[in-house]
């Protein structure tokens, strides 16, 4: 443990424990949202006192989870390593509430496989990753002009993002409000970690007022893009990429602004740990997030596809059967081709769905002729 103030020291077990408090909240204050939400679509109509008491409690929840992970946890370890652990948490229970308990979401192997990718990353960020530093000031920090440079870019894209989530989210497509939800909760979430370290390291008096404003508005900008979340987009496909991103940008924050480069263990182990963490976002992309049919109706229309009906023959032992084996054995080819061809477009299907979920996510845009 090092002394970062006169009153706190820094320790990296209470950094992780209060991250991944964080992120275990995060996903209950959606759940408890998302089923009432859920309910309502199916018809089942939900009283107005329990749709305010679910509001309470993400709310509440939030706060908690907040003041844990994004205020506390950065006076007792890097920013970089305070998001990875927030968000693996948050992966792992994401599937664990949304998909086992609830019943909401449908997570096939590779999804599976995608998030245990994702948090062994996060595992082994923590042993070559960035320790802790002591005796940093941030008025030097960020009298670096390429570290100024980074935080007012930041800010500029928290707050044109949010005009786009608060006025118009509605009536664009779902990639597009998957867009804007991604730069609005990266930028909101490394702003408010950035500041949260950055109470307890000198700051002059203009600094710590302006880094307060900074820290209130882009809580509430974080904590409404979640309530617009929980009802805009499907979250199996939202949470990996939202994860994905906050982790990636607070990486090159911790780099740009609070100088991390200084105590990396391993600039091998780090790099390969961000390849690892890319390399789970594209399985969670991959797998059927985009064109997910549920798979039990995929079942269903299989069979149909290939019910062979009775359309010649008869009871009659006599009947001329070598004609009748010829029918079958035509019927038979026929399905094979039909097999062949369903399995040919399926492979064509499966190699483009990442590349066009890439492509999607990061235009922004929409690919005519195809639709999740």
């Amino acid at each position: 443990d090092t002394t970062m103030a006169s009153h706190y020291n820094q320790s990296l077990p209470i950094c992780y424990g209060l991250s991944a408090m964080g992120g275990i909240l995060e996903v209950g204050s959606i759940a408890v949202l998302a089923v009432p939400d859920a309910r309502e679509k199916e018809g089942t109509p939900i009283p107005t006192w329990l749709s305010m008491v679910t509001l309470a409690s993400n709310v509440i929840m939030q706060l908690i989870g907040s003041l844990s992970s994004n205020l506390i946890a950065p006076w007792f370890g890097p920013v970089s390593v305070v998001a990875p652990i927030y968000f693996s948490a948050t992966l792992v229970f994401n599937q664990i509430i949304f998909g086992f308990i609830l019943g909401l979401e449908f997570f096939d192997r590779i999804m599976i496989v995608g998030t245990y990718v994702i948090a062994i990353g996060t595992i082994l960020l923590q042993v070559v990753g960035p320790g802790i530093q002591d005796g940093q000031d941030i008025g030097e920090l960020l009298g670096h002009s390429y570290a100024l440079s980074w935080f007012l870019f930041l800010l500029t894209l928290m707050v044109v993002s949010t005009i786009f989530m608060v006025t118009s989210i509605n009536k664009y497509g779902e990639y597009k409000r998957i867009a804007i939800l991604l730069i609005a909760r990266s930028t909101s979430y490394t702003l408010n970690l950035t500041v949260s370290r950055a109470f307890l390291l000198n700051p002059d008096h203009f600094v710590l007022v302006s880094f307060i404003v900074i820290k209130v508005v882009s809580g509430a900008i974080y904590t409404y893009a979640i309530v617009v979340q929980s009802t805009t987009v499907k979250q199996a496909k939202f949470i990996p990429l939202n994860a994905t991103t906050i982790i990636l940008l607070n990486a090159i924050t911790g780099v740009i602004i609070w100088e991390d480069w200084r105590v990396i263990s391993s600039w091998v182990g780090y790099v390969c740990v961000f390849l690892l963490l890319a390399l789970g976002c594209d399985l969670l992309l991959s797998a059927n997030l985009l064109t997910n049919d549920n798979a039990e109706l995929g079942r269903a229309k299989l069979m149909r596809r290939f019910q062979l009906e009775r359309s010649s023959g008869s009871r009659n032992f006599y009947s001329n059967i070598a004609d009748y084996e010829g029918e079958v054995e035509n019927q038979n080819i026929a399905v094979n081709k039909d097999a062949d061809l369903l399995k040919s477009a399926d492979t064509q299907r499966r190699e483009s769905s990442r590349r066009i979920a890439w492509k999607k996510v990061l235009s922004t845009g929409n690919v005519e002729g195809y639709e999740a």
